[in-house]
């Protein structure tokens, strides 16, 4: 459905939903807990340990189910992707020649329990509405993220009420916090990892930007969280989301340039584009010594050279089934136990979802999410780019960030990440006639209009001050 002269391209959308609507309060009941749980993790299991944690998800998927029979998601379940069901079918059925078959059928009912939540939010929710939740729901980790920062600042490092450790924390990394807000080190958050609280913040910073352009109430909550995301970025000190920060600033000046023109040159903008990222993925390979010490990071990665090597020399053992699903390895199975250990912490991933994907599945699995990933991102481009409103540039926005993420770690497959992927694949198959009314402008234009009037205010409060 491509824009023409013919078509109302962009205005200002103000239609705000109706938070009063039975159907939205009673999903909300769900959405918040769910999506903490699922983007804190860890501080569910420092907190309650990991049979309580185990508990919450068991309640959470029997409530998911239960939603989902009682606002009829038939049609929802039927938007799922095929790559992504024959992907699901992959992991079930790696069950047949998994070494490690009870943990297989462990991580395969976690892996279904996501996807039976991804579906809740995207049949319960519309995407303003989805906006809304999880702008909240990453508003409420950010600031405790904070203040529990500024409390293990003042009394020193916080250990996990319940650890996974007998006596001592055998390193840092396994305290809950280390204390470093006021040290210049990198700080961990309440969710108790320092880059997923980088991941946090940057789908925060995009989040509430969208938040502050398209929300007709106040803007001065988006803004103040804007501001606090940016914060708690810097001080988690991510080399791997300030590149993604970068991915998504350049994705959405070319979907805003080519919005609204003709095929062709829509065509020879996307050209350009992919050979600028060309451009600069050559430049990095050729000077990635340089790039990581400007970014802070030794010249392998952290480590992650050596990690992949590892891991690839497993793919090259069983390169067409692979060694059956898993996800995140778990401790004490072979042959992930004591396979990688960087400063005396075991790794339990990859640290990139493809290369998890082949060693556990095969290549068959590897490019069935490759499949998954390139389908998701043609249609919400396509959202993005044909539709006026900036509303609709932020489920691309999340993709990007978890895509981005998916190259140095592999939390992809588990928790948030594989929540939101499978929710922005999955919605984005309804229907452009489901998506809001457009307007009779461009984005660019309306965003002009926007910071133009924006200035004009902050000139006008100046000029009181």
């Amino acid at each position: 459905m491509p824009i023409t002269s013919t078509i109302a391209l962009t205005q200002p959308i103000r239609i705000a939903f109706d938070a009063r609507q039975p159907r939205y309060r009673a999903g909300l009941f769900l959405a918040y807990p769910g999506l903490f749980v699922l983007m804190a993790g860890d501080a569910v299991r420092y907190s309650i340990g990991w049979l309580g944690w185990g508990i919450v998800l068991g309640l959470g998927i029997i409530a998911t189910i239960v939603y989902l029979i009682a606002f009829d998601a038939k049609s929802t379940i039927k938007r799922l992707p095929e790559p992504l069901v024959l992907l699901l079918s992959l992991m079930g059925l790696s069950l047949i020649w998994s070494q490690y078959r009870p943990q297989t059928l462990l991580s395969f009912s976690l892996q279904i329990g996501s996807v039976l939540f991804a579906l809740f939010l995207a049949n319960q929710f519309g995407w303003r509405q989805l906006l809304n939740v999880l702008s909240n729901t990453v508003r409420f980790i950010l600031v405790t993220s904070l203040l529990f920062e500024i409390y293990a600042a003042i009394v020193g490092s916080v250990e996990p009420i319940f650890p996974n450790y007998e006596g001592e924390p055998p390193a840092p990394a396994y305290l809950w916090s280390q204390g470093n807000l006021f040290e210049g080190e990198r700080i961990q958050g309440i969710v108790g990892n320092a880059n997923l609280l980088a991941f946090v913040a940057v789908l925060g910073l995009l989040l509430f930007l969208i938040e502050f352009i398209v929300t007709a109430k106040t803007k001065l909550i988006p803004a103040a969280s804007f501001a606090l995301a940016l914060v708690m970025a810097l001080l988690s000190q991510s080399a791997g989301m300030f590149v993604a920060t970068l991915l998504v600033s350049f994705a959405a000046a070319v979907a805003i340039v080519a919005e609204g023109k003709p095929s062709d040159i829509r065509h020879k903008v996307y050209a350009r584009s992919l050979l600028i990222l060309a451009a600069i993925a050559s430049l990095a390979a050729v000077f990635h010594v340089q790039l990581f010490d400007l970014l802070g990071r030794s010249p392998d990665a952290s480590g992650r050279f050596d990690i992949w090597q590892k891991v690839f020399a497993l793919v090259i053992e069983k390169p067409i089934e692979g060694w059956g699903w898993i996800g995140y390895w778990i401790p004490g199975v072979e042959p992930w136990e004591g396979l990688i250990e960087i400063n005396g912490v075991p790794m339990y991933q990859a640290h990139n979802a493809l290369l998890d994907v082949w060693v556990q599945l095969g290549i068959i699995g590897l490019v069935l999410m490759l499949w998954l990933l390139l389908q998701s991102f043609v249609r919400l481009w396509r959202i993005a780019v044909r539709h006026t409103s900036p509303l609709y540039l932020y489920p691309l926005f999340i993709f990007l960030v978890i895509a981005a993420q998916s190259l140095t770690e592999s939390r992809l497959l588990i928790e948030i990440s594989w929540v939101l992927l499978v929710l922005v694949s999955t919605k984005a198959r309804e229907g452009f006639s489901d998506l809001e009314p457009m307007g009779t402008s461009t984005k660019l234009t309306k965003l002009g209009r926007f910071f133009t009037r924006s200035a004009k205010k902050l000139r006008r409060l100046a000029s009181k001050v």
